[in-house]
């Protein structure tokens, strides 16, 4: 046990006192205990924020002899010792986290098992055993924790199993495999002279028509350069995003353009805010909270509104990683800040969007926050997740048995071309759904199929394509037998399962809106997905499935335009 000044905190947690009522006057000891306690909390709150554990600790401690026991107080410093604990471990003072982390035990037993609670890429790595029959796809080898040793761990702990379910993502191993993150499918830089000849002219040419602000012809010639060779857009990418708002701006003021393509229009401006956040977040917010306005008017969803970004800079550590700290994410990587900067920003813009549209809701507050590795090359990444090595990345999270998310987690290689637009979105928004469904884990279906929704267009049409491949192949899943996929089909049938499930999440949707599909996911995994999609959509499977071959696999057109 330990003692703050004369008071001890476990005396706290089991005594608790009658707080003054509203009814005290201002001068009652009471009442002013309680006026310091709030204070206390709201500055602990806003220090949390800015990312400064230590003087949230501080300021909490201060007013420990007043507590009385009140629970959102003891909340609210069991997260401030768990930020904390985390920046020493960081820090490289074991000695001075071992002892905030026992202050944390008192308020959260579990914690002195808590992976989450140990620090990054600092030591040699150490086995993560993973229950094989538990994997999430076949052929998966056991796994690394490459960052996350505890150098304060008591020997008697070393080897204790962590008492936490692990969801990990990544690409199966057969080349065979017609996966949508195989290398057939990866954006690799072209071999063909002819084809970057090609992309270099019609760079120019863009470049040109910017500079004679002919935005939509510039538009053009990025968007052909970009089909042509997908790495030659790197230097213009500020230019590219700043002529889709343009179009955006003229787009929206066309007579009956909203409400039919506002949610077209807003995914525009994401977009070009994911290109260029240094640049296109100030107008990007602005013009989304435009249509944010429009979208009120006109009865449609509430769309995301971007903050600024606040990010740390904390330097290296002894193994050589650059480390970045947002409010939800901590970043380690070997480029430059401003590389840094634009991932954090993609990550949060993409977690606070995700939250919004799939929930309506401003986020959950996640403790601890994510760690987001970025490996520079395809060696770097094996080396440290086991992984193969043609994966683009992957994500994990670890969960208790109650379902409540105590890690996450994204390795991903920048050295892979769409990492930036289309990797680190899809990865985010995994780790966004996880929690989210209670005590269950996220449906298959709905997990990939949302993912791969926050991906470029580009990328989703593939998939709406191979529906009316695999559909002629006779590979496609009944729509109750893929809701009820407890894990990923046989390698033969992946492309037709994720091209099903992105174009089923999109199809239900477009039925009633965001919001009441996840609502129907969550009683689907209660009661059943029969009754639940009674009650969210007022049909039967049957009736779906009528549907469904009408609206979809009889009519292409809706979902994909012809090439």
């Amino acid at each position: 046990m330990f003692r703050l000044g004369s008071v001890s905190l476990f005396g706290i947690l089991l005594i608790a006192h009658p707080i003054a009522s509203a009814g005290n006057p201002p001068d009652d000891p009471n009442f002013n205990k309680v006026v310091s306690v709030q204070a206390a909390m709201v500055r602990a709150r806003t220090l949390l924020g800015e990312m400064q554990a230590q003087k949230a600790v501080a300021v909490l401690e201060e007013q420990l002899s007043k507590v009385n026991g009140n629970p959102q107080y003891l909340s609210l410093l069991r997260d401030a010792y768990r930020a904390y604990v985390r920046d020493l471990c960081l820090a490289g003072q074991p000695d001075q986290a071992r002892r905030y982390l026992d202050r944390l035990c008192i308020l959260d037993p579990n914690a002195a098992h808590d992976p989450s609670l140990r620090p990054h890429v600092e030591t040699p790595l150490r086995k993560f055993e993973l229950d094989p029959a538990k994997q999430t796809k076949p052929g998966l080898p056991t796994w690394k924790i490459p960052a996350l040793p505890n150098p304060f761990a008591r020997k008697e702990e070393a080897n204790a199993a962590p008492a936490a379910k692990a969801t990990i993502r990544a690409q199966a191993e057969d080349p065979i495999v017609d996966d949508p993150f195989g290398r057939n499918n990866q954006r690799e830089m072209p071999t063909d002279a002819s084809k970057t000849a090609q992309a270099r002219g019609l760079l120019s040419r863009g470049v040109n028509e910017f500079k004679l602000a002919r935005y939509a012809e510039a538009r053009t010639c990025f968007e052909q350069a970009y089909q042509t060779d997908r790495g030659s857009l790197e230097a213009c990418r500020e230019q590219w995003a700043y002529c889709i708002i343009k179009g955006v701006t003229e787009a929206m003021d066309q007579p009956g353009a909203l409400p039919a393509k506002l949610p077209e229009l807003q995914k525009q401006v994401e977009g070009a805010i994911r290109m260029a956040p240094t640049k296109m977040m100030a107008v990007g917010q602005e013009l989304l909270q435009t249509l944010d306005q429009r979208a009120k008017a006109g009865g449609g969803p509430p769309q995301v509104q971007v903050t600024a970004l606040k990010i740390k800079h904390m330097g290296a550590n002894r193994e050589g990683w650059q480390v970045a700290q947002t409010q939800y994410f901590r970043i380690f990587h070997k480029q430059n800040s401003e590389f840094a900067e634009r991932v954090a920003q993609i990550a949060e813009t993409t977690r606070a969007t995700m939250y919004r549209k799939w929930f309506d809701c401003d986020a959950i507050d996640w403790q601890p926050t994510c760690e987001l590795i970025l490996h520079p090359n395809a060696a770097s990444y094996t080396q440290m997740t086991e992984v193969p090595s043609n994966s683009p990345g992957h994500s994990r999270i670890e969960s208790d048995p109650s379902g409540r998310v105590i890690a996450r987690r994204l390795d991903l290689r920048h050295d892979i071309n769409g990492m930036m637009d289309a990797i680190l979105p899809h990865e985010t928004t995994h780790v966004v759904l996880a929690g989210m469904f209670g005590a269950s884990h996220v449906p298959r279906w709905a997990d990939e199929g949302i993912a791969v929704l926050s991906e470029p267009d580009e990328k989703i049409d593939q998939h709406r394509r191979n529906l009316l491949k695999n559909h002629s192949d006779g590979l496609l899943f009944g729509l109750k037998e893929l809701m009820e996929l407890k894990d990923y089909p046989q390698p033969r049938r992946i492309g037709a399962f994720y091209a099903q499930s992105v174009v089923l999440v999109e199809f239900l949707t477009q039925q009633r809106n965001p919001k009441v599909l996840t609502d129907f996911i969550k009683d689907g995994l209660r009661h059943g997905y029969e009754a639940s999609l009674q009650r969210h959509y007022n049909m039967t499977f049957a009736q779906l499935e009528q549907l469904w071959q009408q609206q979809v696999i009889n009519n292409p057109g809706r979902f994909v335009a012809p090439k």
